[in-house]
């Protein structure tokens, strides 16, 4: 192996001394080297030196003479052969300048200090049996995957350690240090494992000082100036995402969303820190903030705040007047409002000395309205339990029956309806003393629909929420739209139109919603007759001017008033046949009767 290379420069006093030596070889270890040098005129006194040492045969050492050629012989040479090899010869001297071997790779790799985006890389010299100068070391790194190694710097290191912290991408790392002399650069010494670093980055767009209600959520962000990762903390506290916070990254936005803001967070401390920059801002926590609240008579109404010391007191005022009826639960202080009425609305405030959040109450109407089942019930609460109260229906007061019952159970107290029938339908009303709950039931039920063959079903239910959604069945099965079956929602009406009914079309249909159900029971009367259409470009339906009759198996299309509108071709269809007739108007009225006389 060439682990050792000798490279000899020889230079020449003028004189005796007529042939020189190559002013370069190279010889490996464990190789011979033959120096040979030619006088002019011989003689018997000269001499070879290593290192200004005389030389003397040994069993590697072979000095030689031939007429007027001097030679030393080195046999399997070593790294002490290095040095100034000289011949003299009285005061003629040819020698090699002095030279010192390459040096041995450094050793014991130490990593310190390492961060997102730098990283300290620790050495000691080589181990040598013998002392070799050193001027430097090269630090080289590459890319895990990659096979090119580069430079970390332009010069060599004169310390035995060194910081990395200019990257250009982030990315996992190898490195290797080599020492290097004037004679040449040693092998590698690679440190163990790999390093992600990230780029330095600086702060374009910075943290913000921010602002949030309680129980709202905060957002904070930062724009850096390179691609790299990040931490947050608040009040010093490294924090993660999860359920309490959302971290995110975007190429070089990093953001932080409090989900939902507390008290105990007001004057915090929110910092971030990423490709060796920071950022710091404040977020201030106001009280939860109401600006309307809408309730329905006899309801009950809360009004809450949060205070940021628990023993903290606040006065509750109603349009500036003081109020009672408040609780207080840790921080929370809340103020309850039972059975609002009317008269309670207006403009709240919770005040803590010179600050006060403002809450507006508006109070309106409530009136439920049920589906019509076979069996419904009226419900309203009371403030104590001993309270009795009245039922009326349509002004009249009601008493227990076999299908009316009053029930009581602690503060709540419910009318209860049995086998609902269209003459129960009205407003019905639950008092006490001056006050009164009015409920409305509608009409919207129909036990039984009768339809002829051919014609057209409409069903009809009542929900108490235009937004409420029903599901419509036939015997169980749910129904979809088709050409023959349509559902259609007007406020809050819900309708089931069935197309050109057959004798199939009989059976039991149910409204649905959650639970409950309103049920039809569809009759189908009349043979199941082939349906006959009459079109003028379009179908036409019966209207002031246009009447369709069936007689037997007669269909007739009859058309009052007649305009010169009116001209054009008339077609009756049954089934894939159809029959074309064309009109002609001329005088001030017709009335066309037309037959046709085919078995449907």
């Amino acid at each position: 192996t060439q682990k050792i290379l000798f490279m000899w420069f020889f230079s020449a006093l003028s004189g005796n001394i007529t042939k020189k030596l190559p002013r370069r070889t190279v010889v490996p270890v464990s190789d011979t080297v033959i120096f040979c040098v030619e006088l002019e005129k011989p003689v018997d006194d000269a001499y070879w030196t290593r290192n200004g040492e005389r030389l003397k045969e040994d069993s590697r050492i072979i000095i030689a003479r031939i007429n007027r050629q001097y030679t030393l012989t080195i046999r399997e040479c070593t790294a002490e052969d290095s040095g100034e090899v000289a011949f003299i010869a009285h005061d003629c001297k040819t020698s090699t300048p002095p030279r010192k071997h390459p040096p041995d790779p450094p050793v014991e790799p130490v990593v310190r200090n390492k961060t997102d985006s730098s990283i300290t890389l620790c050495w000691s010299p080589p181990d040598s049996e013998r002392p070799v100068p050193i001027t430097g070391y090269l630090v080289e790194r590459r890319k895990v995957g990659a096979q090119t190694w580069v430079k970390v710097t332009s010069t060599s290191v004169s310390r035995t350690e060194y910081t990395i912290s200019e990257n250009s991408e982030e990315a996992s790392y190898q490195f290797r240090i080599s020492a290097v002399n004037d004679f040449g650069q040693s092998a590698y010494l690679e440190v163990p494992g790999t390093f992600y670093l990230e780029p330095t980055a600086s702060v374009k767009t910075g943290l913000v000082n921010c602002s949030a209600h309680v129980g709202e959520e905060a957002t904070f962000t930062v724009e850096l100036s390179a691609v790299c990762s990040s931490s947050w903390t608040i009040n010093d506290r490294m924090i993660r995402s999860g359920s309490e916070y959302l971290i995110t990254r975007s190429k070089t936005t990093h953001t932080l969303v409090i989900r939902e803001v507390s008290m105990e967070l007001n004057g915090a401390q929110v910092k971030f820190v990423g490709g060796g920059s920071q950022s710091v801002s404040t977020l201030t926590v106001k009280d939860s903030y109401q600006k309307e609240v809408k309730v329905s008579t006899s309801q009950k109404a809360t009004l809450s705040c949060e205070v940021s010391d628990a023993k903290t007191e606040v006065k509750w005022f109603k349009d500036g007047n003081k109020t009672v009826h408040m609780e207080s639960k840790g921080k929370s202080r809340q103020l309850l409002l039972e059975n609002v009425q009317k008269k309670d609305a207006g403009e709240y405030s919770c005040e803590i000395g010179n600050e006060k959040l403002v809450f507006k109450i508006c109070v309106q109407d409530y009136i439920p309205k049920f589906l019509f089942l076979h069996q419904t019930f009226k419900l309203c609460e009371v403030s104590d339990v001993k309270t009795e109260v009245k039922w009326f229906k349509d002004g009249k007061q009601l008493s227990s029956s076999k299908t009316v019952h009053m029930e009581s159970m602690g503060k709540s107290r419910q009318l209860l309806l049995e086998n609902v029938q269209k003459k129960d339908a009205g407003e019905y009303t639950c008092e006490i003393g001056n006050e009164k709950l009015v409920f409305k039931i509608c009409d919207s039920y129909q036990k039984e629909v009768k339809v002829s063959a051919s014609q057209k079903a409409t069903l009809s239910c009542e929900v108490s929420d235009v937004k409420t959604e029903v599901k419509w069945f036939k015997d169980g099965k749910q129904l979809s739209s088709s050409k023959t079956v349509h559902m259609e929602s007007m406020g809050k009406s819900r309708q089931l139109l069935l197309e050109n009914v057959q004798k199939k079309d009989a059976g039991e249909y149910t409204c649905e919603i959650g639970n409950e159900k309103l049920v039809f029971k569809i009759c189908v009367e009349g043979k199941n007759t082939m349906a006959v259409f009459w079109l003028y470009g379009k179908q036409l339906s019966s209207g002031k001017t246009v009447h369709m009759e069936s007689k037997g198996k007669s269909r007739q299309l009859l058309l009052e008033n007649v305009e010169k509108k009116d001209s054009g071709e008339y077609t009756c269809e049954a089934g894939n046949e159809k029959l074309a007739f064309k009109i002609q108007v001329t005088g001030m009225s017709l009335c066309l009767s037309v037959g046709l006389n085919k078995r449907v």
